[in-house]
């Protein structure tokens, strides 16, 4: 069993890296910019739709569960979304091309209570231009892409980058 899920992490890792340089000649997405919109199933299959999330701040996390500092910044990510899922913002975790018992797997065993959708194909991820995990971005209310952290993310960044957020969308 070991062995099976040693080849399928070499898969996709093989899968990520290609993937990453596909996408080397895309520039970043547009600070200022429209945030693509996207479509995924969540863990449970039903499809979620970024539109729904209107009138939200939306803090869109990639990640994978074999990411080193994906793991490290999930328990931030579980704090902020205690904080946070009163107060209009929205924390979507987006997992790069993984199978979905996997991610299952590391839901339950993080016990992650924000959603969690599935780029099966990594369309998501080359829209946003991902090229390393993880990232996050932070889009405001209107759709518009404010800001976005490459590389682990902490709560007291997540507080800073919201107020940051705040002060540009009222000026």
């Amino acid at each position: 069993m070991a062995f099976k899920h040693s080849i399928i992490s070499r898969l996709t890792l093989l899968f990520f890296f290609s993937f990453l340089l596909s996408g080397m000649a895309s520039p970043p997405l547009h600070v200022g910019g429209l945030a693509p919109d996207f479509e995924l199933e969540n863990r449970e299959g039903k499809l979620f739709k970024s539109s729904d999330l209107k009138n939200k701040t939306v803090i869109l996390n990639f990640w994978a569960t074999w990411c080193v500092p994906c793991i490290k910044e999930m328990p931030e990510l579980i704090k902020a979304y205690a904080s946070f899922k009163d107060n209009d913002v929205e924390i979507i975790a987006i997992n790069f091309a993984e199978a979905r018992s996997k991610v299952e797997e590391f839901v339950d065993t993080h016990q992650l209570k924000f959603p969690v959708l599935l780029d099966t194909y990594g369309d998501v991820a080359q829209d946003y231009r991902v090229r390393s995990l993880p990232v996050t971005y932070f889009i405001s209310a209107d759709g518009i892409l404010r800001d976005s952290v490459f590389g682990g993310i902490t709560q007291e960044l997540i507080q800073n980058k919201l107020k940051q957020l705040d002060q540009a969308v009222i000026k």
